[in-house]
Parts: C-alpha cells; structure tokens; sequence
C-alpha cells in the first residue's frame, strides 16, 4: 500500500477513534465531577486536537514519500501525500459521525439542544430567545450536520495544513 493511502488510513481511524472516545470520557468525567464544562466546549477541543493529529499523519505521509523517492519531492508530490491523507480522513472521520450519532449515542443531538438550552437559560436569555436559537443548534447538531462538518472541516484543515508544510518538506534545491 502505498505510503499517503497507510498513513490515510491510520491518520482517518486514529481521529475517528479519538473524537469518540474523548467527548464520551471527558463529558463522563465533567458529568460525573461537576467540572462544569459545557458540553459543545468539550467537542470545540477535540476537533482542535484533531488538527494536531491530522497533521501528524500529514507529515509522516509526506517525509515516507520523499524516502521511498531517495529524498526527491517536490512540492506538488508532497501536497498531493497531504491531500490524499486529508480526503480520506475526512471519509472516515465522517463515517465515524454517522455511526456515533446513528448508534453508539443516538442521543446526541437531544442532549447537546438540551446543554444549549441550560446554558441560554443560565446566562439569562428568554424563552423566546432560547426558541429561537434552539432550531439552528437543533440542525446543527443533527447527524447530517455532523457528517458534512467532519467531511468539510477535515477536508478543509487537512488541505492547508498539506499546502502550508509541503514547501517544508519537498527538497529545498528545487530540483525535484
């Protein structure tokens, strides 16, 4: 298999696995202890560590092809490692929405519209107010919603974060 399709495929499992675990552990732990954390802060920073893993998984795919190239890339073949990487992870990690919020939790969205509204509630909103907001979080934390942000915001991150470090990796005479 060639090296951005593994690192693909490890980088795409490793973030779907992480996003699952993390949320459920730490909203666990932040019920169970009254950490008092909201829940959509929780979610907020398992995406942003996803960001460090993509990244991860992007560079290792990347340094692999200039080694098995005995050293030569150039910056289109590193940006290509890079996007390879994101596309799929992106595949995944939506894969991993849908089953988590189709199954493992069928639930979430009824419990993150419920925290939001706790939180309307406590920081003095009206009834109205809390309404009215309810129906965008209501789609925003649909499954739907859920799978097309993993798709879009894996695929998004993971294209620049290849565009940004591609000039790093390729060869720096240029001649590759």
């Amino acid at each position: 298999m060639k090296p951005p399709y593994k690192y693909a495929l490890v980088t795409g499992l490793t973030i779907g696995i992480f996003t699952v675990s993390f949320f459920s552990v730490v909203n666990w732990f932040n019920t169970t202890y009254n950490w008092g954390i909201q829940p959509a802060n929780i979610r907020g920073i398992s995406g942003l560590l996803t960001i460090l893993i993509q990244a991860i998984g992007i560079y290792f795919s990347m340094t692999t092809v200039k080694i098995n190239q005995n050293g030569l890339l150039s910056y289109i073949q590193a940006a290509k490692a890079g996007l390879t990487v994101a596309i799929i992870t992106a595949l995944i990690t939506a894969t991993f929405g849908f089953i988590y919020c189709e199954f493992i939790n069928p639930g979430y969205a009824k419990y993150m519209v419920h925290e939001a509204a706790k939180t309307m509630a406590a920081n003095g909103e009206s009834q109205q107010q809390i309404a009215d907001h309810l129906v965008s979080i209501r789609k925003e934390f649909s499954t739907s919603a859920q799978v097309m942000m993993a798709l879009i915001g894996q695929s998004v991150i993971g294209t620049v974060l290849s565009l940004i470090m591609a000039p790093f990796i390729k060869n720096k005479n240029n001649k590759a």
